[in-house]
C-alpha cells in the first residue's frame, strides 16, 4: 500500500465559510489543519467538525513556537500556508528548505506596495514584502485566489506551470436557484443601496457617502443602508451629518446568521474600497455573498473580486477607486437599468464561479504537482 503524503494546512483561524473547502480536501488528502488562534477573527462562532485540527494558542503562549513544534513533531511532506509575508509562511518556507519538504503558498494578495520616506516601521514592512515576493517565486507551488493575484505572481516572475487557480468562494446565502422579484419597497418606497462590511478607512465608506449625497440631491427615492461597525464609523457618521444626508441609516453590526435578511432588504450592493496607506481589499467575500442573493454590484478597481465577479453593464459596475464622481455616476446609471436582470445575472455568475469543488480542485492540482516533483 502506498504511503499517503502527510500535509499540514496552516491558517490564522478557523473560518466557517471555508468549511466546504476543508471538508473536500480532508476527504481527498491526509491533512492536519493547524489554526493559529482558537478565537476566530472571522464572523461566526462555529468550530471545526469532521477534520483533523489543532489550535496553536490552545497549547502554546507563543504561536510561532507551537508552529515549529507541530512541524518537527509531524514532519509533514507538504505544508500549505497563506499570506506571503506572514510569520507562519516564513517559518514554513525555512522548514521546507531545511528538511527537503514541499511548500505550497496560497495567496489573494495582488498589489506591489510602495513606501515613501524612511522610518523603522516602513523599513521593516519593506523587508517583509521583499521576503514575501521571494517566497512567491521560490515556493514549490502557488495557489492564487483570482485573476488579480495570478497577474501579480506572473509579474514577479513566478513560473506559470507552478501556479494553480482556486477562485475565492463564499457560502450560498440565498440557497435556492430562484429568481428574485425586485420592487421599490422598504423605507418609504426607496431604492436601497447597501454597504455591509467593517467600517475602516480602506473600505471607502466616506467616498460612498459623498457619492450618495450627490444622488440624493437629484432623487428622493434612494436610501443608503450601512451595516457594520469599526473605528471609521464615527467619522463617516459625522460626514453624513455635515453633508445633510437624510435618507441614510447606520445599523451597526449584524449577527452572521441574520446577514441574509439584510441582503434581502437591498436593491444594490456597494463595496467602495480604496487603496490607502498600502492597504487594499485583497478580495471582498461580501461581493460573493451579495451575488448569491441576486444583487447587482457596484465596486472599485481596488477590490480583488472585481476582476473575476463583476462585468460592467451585465451584473453591475467597476469604477475607479477613490473617485466620488465615478461612483455617483455608477449609482445613478444602475437605477436606469433593469435591476432584476442585473441581479439575476449576478446569481448566474455566482453559480458559475463560486464552486467549492473547483476551488478544492485547484488545491489538489497543486498538491499532486509538488508530489510529482519529488
Amino acid at each position: 500500500m502506498l504511503r499517503r503524503n502527510k500535509i499540514i494546512f496552516l491558517q490564522p483561524a478557523y473560518a466557517h465559510y471555508r468549511k466546504q473547502l476543508f471538508d473536500i480536501l480532508a476527504k481527498k488528502h491526509n491533512i492536519l489543519f493547524v489554526f493559529e488562534r482558537l478565537k476566530s477573527v472571522y464572523p461566526g462562532d462555529e468550530s471545526p467538525k469532521g477534520i483533523s485540527y489543532r489550535f496553536l494558542d490552545n497549547k502554546f503562549k507563543i504561536k510561532w513556537i507551537g508552529l515549529i513544534y507541530y512541524l518537527l513533531k509531524n514532519k509533514p511532506d507538504i505544508v500549505i500556508t497563506s499570506v506571503s509575508t506572514s510569520l507562519r509562511t516564513i517559518i514554513s518556507f525555512l522548514y521546507a528548505h531545511l528538511f527537503g519538504k514541499k511548500l505550497i503558498l496560497w495567496i489573494i494578495e495582488w498589489r506591489k506596495l510602495s513606501y515613501k520616506g524612511f522610518n523603522l516601521k516602513k523599513i521593516y514592512r519593506k523587508i517583509r514584502d521583499k521576503i514575501g515576493e521571494y517566497i512567491i517565486i521560490e515556493c514549490d507551488a502557488l495557489i492564487v485566489g483570482g485573476t488579480a493575484a495570478y497577474n501579480y505572481a506572473v509579474s514577479l516572475g513566478k513560473k506559470d506551470k507552478e501556479i494553480f487557480k482556486a477562485l475565492q468562494c463564499s457560502n450560498d446565502i440565498w440557497g435556492e436557484k430562484t429568481s428574485r422579484s425586485y420592487t421599490i419597497k422598504q423605507n418609504n418606497h426607496k431604492y436601497i443601496f447597501l454597504y455591509l462590511s467593517r467600517i475602516i478607512s480602506l473600505k471607502g465608506l466616506d467616498i460612498l457617502i459623498k457619492a450618495f449625497s450627490f444622488l440624493e440631491k437629484e432623487r428622493k427615492d434612494v436610501f443608503l443602508l450601512i451595516v457594520g461597525d469599526g473605528p471609521f464609523r464615527n467619522y463617516c457618521s459625522k460626514l453624513s451629518t455635515l453633508l445633510k444626508i437624510k435618507n441614510i441609516k447606520f445599523e451597526g453590526s449584524v449577527n452572521p446568521n441574520s446577514v441574509g435578511k439584510v441582503y434581502q432588504r437591498a436593491d444594490v450592493f456597494v463595496l467602495p474600497s480604496c487603496f490607502r496607506d498600502n492597504f487594499y481589499e485583497a478580495w471582498g467575500l461580501v461581493i460573493n455573498e451579495a451575488m448569491s442573493m441576486h444583487l447587482p454590484i457596484i465596486t472599485t478597481n481596488a477590490v480583488g473580486a472585481a476582476y473575476d465577479l463583476v462585468i460592467n453593464g451585465y451584473n453591475g459596475f467597476v469604477v475607479q477607486q477613490n473617485d466620488v464622481i465615478a461612483l455617483y455616476k455608477a449609482m445613478k446609471k444602475i437605477l436606469e437599468l433593469d435591476l432584476s436582470e442585473l441581479g439575476n445575472n449576478s446569481r448566474k455568475l455566482f453559480e458559475e464561479k463560486n464552486n467549492f469543488k473547483e476551488m478544492a480542485n485547484g488545491f489538489s492540482q497543486a498538491i499532486n504537482y509538488v508530489i510529482s516533483q519529488k
